[in-house]
């Protein structure tokens, strides 16, 4: 077989082998590409106003009060940590959620964090959160990347070469042009 059958037969299953985390890692990039201060990709947060018993003035915050606040908002998860935010305010930390409770008039805010189902994990993939055997799989991932563009590169038949070679110019311009103009 000739070279250039070799370079066809890896560079199409190389690529075959690309495809899924291809469209994952694309999915992934655009939705990272627009986060922004009103949209989380991997979480939503829902906030929610409500009232519980003030505190009496004069009285400090005690686990009984804590315990009679998230009793009132019907809150069951696993109580985590206190946190005095001010000498009015105390934030209330359970499983998945916060609750500010303002001490003197009995007002709460509750924010309420979710994993977005098909979101959160594309992103955790993406951002290598989980690193160890990740690392390994994302970098023979990039390797294929990075084979595919040469391999491609070598298929390139001689009539098609010019606009080959100036639409690949121009990608690799694009990001040089952004790094010296823009930065």
């Amino acid at each position: 077989m000739s070279w250039k059958k070799w370079n066809f037969v890896l560079h199409r299953d190389v690529g075959y082998l690309c495809i899924g985390l291809t469209i994952l890692y694309g999915i992934s990039g655009v939705v990272v590409n627009h986060t922004s201060h009103s949209f989380n990709p991997s979480y939503t947060i829902e906030k929610r106003k409500s009232q519980v018993s003030p505190l009496a003035a004069g009285e400090k915050p005690d686990m009984e009060y804590i315990n009679r606040c998230l009793q009132e908002l019907d809150v069951t998860t696993e109580f985590k940590n206190v946190a005095m935010l001010t000498p009015a305010t105390m934030r209330i930390f359970v499983e998945g959620n916060t609750i500010d409770v303002t001490l003197a008039t009995g007002e709460t805010i509750e924010e309420r964090i979710k994993r977005r189902p098909f979101l959160y994990p594309l992103n955790y993939i993406h951002l290598n959160k989980g690193k160890g055997v990740w690392t390994w799989i994302a970098d023979v991932y990039a390797l294929g990347l990075c084979f595919l563009a040469l391999t491609g590169t070598l298929m390139i038949r001689r009539k098609g070469r010019g606009r080959a070679l100036l639409l690949t110019g121009i990608g690799c311009l694009c990001p040089l042009l952004y790094l010296l103009i823009l930065q």
